[in-house]
């Protein structure tokens, strides 16, 4: 299929592209901050507790509320769910709590897990329930709705606003967190800020794209851009380039295959990553 047959295609599906692209390049900048947090386990974690919390108000709301599209109490969950995981897994940092054993990885362990299981038994008997919770754990920007597109152009504009404001401050933040620290910087507030941002734009993402959709371009595009970038600074720009990139291929690729488009993206940032790495270790051997 040429580009422009799937250019002429933008006409009947502007609104599924444009979140999609709006998506990928939006999540994969907020995938800076958890990689270099060491916290990409935690990504899924606050994703899957974002379905827990779908599964939830599925099983108090009844199927004809879960099935709307425009559902505010429904998104409100959803979210909440999200910016709690959040909250519970990305301040702990690593670190281990007053009064607990358990240090952060664990707890986002816990919460993956807990959560996982949990959504799958409230919806245990609840076929139509069931299905849209599948739906959720895939991907699917198919019903993207105008209101999914704002959204996100928001939120990506309050990212690029944020690195044109206080980059240097996030930067030190995320590489230096003792630093940042030791020069005043506000360190426990700023990690409630990206706990709550990141909850949001998590809950968000598998809402409109789905769960996988969402997990991929917040792991997968750092990973690759980390490959050719030494510095957290350089991956705020280089990240989104990569997922932007792959997701104006993927849509190309699934219009022609007629596949998935989320999937698509996905799987070909994980053909990208493989290729990446394999061209950094022939050139660090090259160096030798």
């Amino acid at each position: 299929m040429s580009v422009l047959e799937f250019l002429s295609s933008w006409g009947l599906f502007a609104r599924p592209y444009t979140l999609t692209l709006l998506a990928a390049m939006g999540l994969s900048m907020l995938g800076v901050v958890t990689a270099a947090r060491r916290q990409v386990f935690m990504a899924a974690a606050v994703a899957q507790a974002s379905t827990f919390g779908f599964a939830v108000f599925a099983l108090f709301a009844g199927a004809a509320a879960t099935q709307a599209s425009g559902s505010v109490w429904r998104d409100i969950v959803v979210i909440g769910s999200a910016v709690g995981a959040a909250l519970l897994t990305m301040l702990g940092d690593g670190r281990q709590t007053q009064g607990s054993r358990l240090d952060g990885d664990e707890r986002t362990a816990w919460v993956f897990i807990a959560a996982g299981a949990g959504a799958i038994l409230v919806l245990a008997h609840a076929p139509a329930g069931m299905e849209q919770f599948r739906r959720m754990q895939a991907s699917s920007v198919i019903g993207a709705t105008r209101l999914d597109v704002v959204t996100f152009a928001a939120l990506l504009a309050a990212m690029i606003g944020v690195l044109l404001w206080a980059g240097r401050s996030l930067v030190l933040l995320l590489a230096d967190p003792v630093m940042a620290s030791a020069i005043g910087m506000r360190v426990r507030a700023w990690d409630l800020g990206l706990a709550v941002f990141s909850g949001a734009c998590v809950g968000l993402g598998v809402r409109s794209t789905g769960m996988l959709f969402t997990f991929g371009c917040l792991a997968l595009p750092v990973m690759i851009a980390k490959q050719a970038c030494g510095e957290v600074r350089s991956l705020f720009w280089a990240s989104p380039v990569v997922a932007l990139v792959a997701a104006l291929v993927g849509l190309w690729l699934s219009y022609a295959w007629d596949l998935p488009p989320g999937q698509v993206v996905v799987a070909l940032l994980c053909v990208v990553l493989v290729a990446a790495a394999a061209g950094r270790f022939a050139w660090d051997a090259m160096a030798r």
